[in-house]
């Protein structure tokens, strides 16, 4: 399915864009390279996504239903062991997915462990396990 949406890039996205754009004297290929990234962030975060048991995946799961995340990505990540150790002290669904505390302190210190780019692979999917819904093709969310 292709669309056609007019949308706002910053300057660090156009750099991107540019980087990603086979040169041929012709200017940046917009849908190419945005195309790219998102084959590019994919490619990442699949590499990037670190093993986790079911359990684990479904407090993450939990924690991101109906979370409203912080607007900078590298804070999100740097705060990921901290949802995971206030999940488990107050939220019951966590907890049970977690189990003892041993095993929120064990998963906690494996997070502080992590790259910012497995913190965000993590994220991300958990983030992505709640939007598993049909996309609205619309222009009424374009400024977001």
């Amino acid at each position: 399915m292709a669309i056609k949406k007019t949308v706002q890039l910053t300057d660090d996205t156009i750099k991107v864009c540019n980087n990603l754009t086979l040169h041929t004297g012709a200017g940046i290929n917009w849908a190419r390279s945005i195309n790219g990234m998102a084959e590019q962030f994919t490619l990442l975060i699949e590499d990037a996504t670190p093993a986790l048991t079911d359990m684990e995946w479904n407090a993450f799961y939990s924690l991101h239903n109906g979370y409203m995340p912080h607007p900078s990505p590298k804070q999100e990540a740097d705060l990921l062991f901290w949802h995971i150790s206030e999940g488990w002290q107050y939220d019951g669904q966590v907890r049970e997915f977690l189990g003892t505390e041993e095993a929120a302190l064990n998963l906690i210190e494996r997070i502080k462990g992590w790259s910012t780019s497995q913190r965000l692979a993590v994220i991300y999917k958990a983030r992505a396990y709640w939007r598993n819904r049909p996309i609205i093709l619309d222009d009424e969310n374009d400024d977001e």
